[in-house]
């Protein structure tokens, strides 16, 4: 019931807003991506699925660059617990897939595709970008005892329900009225980690380029001029 009414969680207003939409598997985090692009963008708007994190290696990573910002470990991380967390246990993130995996429930969202960023149970992940929108899915969220809270830059929040069911998947999409900044996931447990999928951004398509308005004013003045021309041609010219 309580994802039921958490079906579209929208941040309080501000410059930024977090939308958050459970899903029942990836097909219907596909559809309620579809649903918020077409609620917050022009239908010529371009959507960019930029980041799978496939080709790239297991790591650990204390920070990984990428198409749409930096992923660092942010300062006062804590690492995943030393005898309850099943990753690596030192304060860093991971890139994993199905065959590498140590943890049930994260998986990889990409039709076609294999990786996944894992939190590896730290609970301060941060992204750095100059974009205004951004989204992305995210799987095995609060599934334990953990309680993920998103924060950007300009101190919009919104958090995910907790005693979530394993290998939940949510849609997150967020606009903002100009750069985002830093995009953070704050978690309160190192024994509750969560993977992040297929970044993307929208980027809206060049403006056709509209007349000049001086262009109508000039064409009539050449054209004054061509007929002024062609009428003292005519005056001028020799008599038969």
């Amino acid at each position: 019931m309580l994802l039921v009414l958490l079906a579209a969680y929208v941040a309080p207003a501000s410059s930024t807003t977090i939308t958050i939409m459970p899903a029942t598997g990836i097909a219907n985090a596909v559809a309620d991506r579809t649903a918020w692009l077409a609620a917050n963008f022009d239908p010529e708007y371009l959507l960019d699925v930029t980041v799978t994190f496939d080709g790239l290696l297991y790591g650990p990573y204390n920070s990984l660059t990428t198409d749409i910002g930096a992923f660092s470990v942010m300062p006062g991380s804590l690492p995943g617990d030393p005898w309850q967390s099943s990753g690596t246990k030192t304060n860093q993130f991971t890139i994993l897939n199905s065959s590498d995996t140590p943890f049930d429930g994260r998986y990889n969202t990409t039709p076609g595709g294999s990786n996944w960023l894992d939190s590896n149970d730290i609970t301060k992940l941060q992204l750095s970008t100059s974009l205004s929108n951004i989204y992305f899915f995210i799987t095995d969220v609060n599934d334990v005892d953990g309680r993920l809270q998103l924060a950007t830059q300009d101190g919009t929040t919104a958090g995910f329900p907790t005693g979530a069911p394993n290998g939940n998947i949510y849609f997150v999409g967020i606009t903002s009225g100009s750069a985002i900044g830093t995009l953070q996931w704050l978690n309160t447990s190192t024994n509750d980690g969560f993977g992040l999928d297929d970044f993307g951004k929208v980027y809206e398509p060049p403006p056709s380029v509209p007349e000049p308005a001086v262009w109508p004013v000039a064409a009539t003045a050449f054209l004054a001029m061509w007929l002024v021309r062609r009428r003292k041609n005519q005056r001028s010219a020799p008599l038969d």
